[in-house]
């Protein structure tokens, strides 16, 4: 039988005394491994503004994306032809529904109906008469800046399709809508 009483600490607690068992070697060099992964790590992605990270890849991927989509439509008008057209495709009120729920859905709920923003899905509008007013609105903001110009942020082709898909919101039943705002508008 081995002889133990060397391996005891002379620290002793309550009449216990422990064993002085060292950490394993192999956990110390993934320790210290871990340690200069994350030196580097951070010096590489901290620093270096051109490293490629999730949000650039992101981005390049939405681009790309919207290459694919927007393509063979080229520059689209803001006008009230061009979002009726938009308007009866169900694949780019997807993409439609997509940005509104990225940009628009914090003010203006996820149906529309409007939290801190108006109501889009009534007969009521602040700011907007035509369709193409919805295009105007997005592009350079309402109410002093309580609505953000958007025109810095999106491109032309996604502003038209954003105000596309907010025209098709209209005339639908939020779950908790905002009461009326602003000026009743003729229909479409």
């Amino acid at each position: 039988m081995a002889d133990t009483h060397d391996h005891l600490s002379d620290h002793e607690y309550d009449g216990i005394r422990e064993y002085d068992n060292p950490t394993p070697a192999w956990w110390h060099v993934i320790f210290l491994g871990s340690v200069l992964f994350a030196a580097v790590y951070f010096l590489y992605f901290g620093f270096n503004r051109t490293a490629p990270t999730i949000w650039s890849q992101l981005a390049a991927q939405q681009t790309a994306e919207n290459k694919r989509i927007f393509g063979a439509l080229g520059n689209l008008n803001p006008d009230e032809p061009t979002m009726r057209m938009l308007m009866g495709d169900p694949k780019f009120m997807n993409v439609g529904r997509s940005q509104f729920q990225a940009t628009c859905a914090q003010c203006h709920a996820k149906d529309g109906g409007g939290l801190n923003g108006v109501n889009l899905t009534d007969d009521h509008y602040k700011n907007v008469a035509t369709m193409p007013d919805l295009f105007k609105v997005i592009s350079e903001g309402a109410g002093s800046g309580a609505m953000p110009a958007w025109k810095n942020y999106l491109s032309t082709n996604e502003r038209v399709l954003l105000a596309a898909y907010v025209a098709s919101l209209r005339g639908t039943t939020p779950a908790g809508g905002k009461p009326p705002e602003g000026n009743p508008i003729p229909p479409w």
